[in-house]
């Protein structure tokens, strides 16, 4: 499952990070988005791009063409 189909509220685990370009996943590391941190959609922009999600206590704003190709686990 992805990142960017998660509904509003629901928690996953995220399982890995493809195919972004090494500029963002070097941000997103720093970020904390890396394979077995819990996430949580907090909710989308009207329009559906971008998300806001919870990483732990940090909360994120990632757009929906970078959170297509993260990879999820319902938790």
């Amino acid at each position: 499952m992805k990142l960017s189909t998660l509904g509003r509220g629901q928690s996953a685990r995220i399982t890995s990070v493809h195919h972004v370009p090494a500029s963002v996943r070097h941000r997103l590391a720093v970020m904390g988005v890396i394979p077995g941190t819990g996430v949580e959609l907090v909710r989308r922009a009207p329009l559906g791009d971008p998300l806001q999600i919870r990483l732990d206590s940090e909360q994120l704003i990632v757009r929906r063409e970078v959170a297509k190709l993260i990879d999820v686990e319902v938790i």
